[in-house]
């Protein structure tokens, strides 16, 4: 696959996967069984009825507002057990209106 193809393929944005890149968090839904967090706990800490995008392996949230939000919202998730980067990650970048983003789960020996 060209490069060209590659970064097309990562852009493609389907309705579970879906991200924003204006600040968003993206969580590993195995991580809440693994560390006996509540669905629910999540939706309160992050201030949602429900996920921006969700699948069977990741549950994305945002947009927030600014920088500052995105730190609160981590220090909730934090608070609940879930351990960042292992568990969950921000997604923040400039981009144009013209692009999308979506996240894909890739199994790893340590997940």
């Amino acid at each position: 696959m060209a490069l060209r193809d590659e970064i097309a393929y990562l852009l493609h944005v389907g309705s579970e996967g879906e991200t924003t890149a204006e600040y968003g968090i993206v969580i590993r839904r195995h991580a809440l069984s693994e560390r006996g967090v509540p669905y629910q706990a999540v939706l309160a800490a992050v201030e949602a009825d429900k996920p921006f995008g969700a699948d069977e392996e990741l549950l994305t949230f945002g947009p927030s507002f600014g920088p500052e939000a995105l730190e609160a919202l981590t220090r909730r998730l934090t608070a609940l057990g879930l351990v960042y980067f292992d568990d969950f990650f921000e997604f923040a970048s400039d981009f144009p209106l013209w692009c999308k983003f979506a996240v894909a789960f890739v199994p790893t020996r340590s997940t």
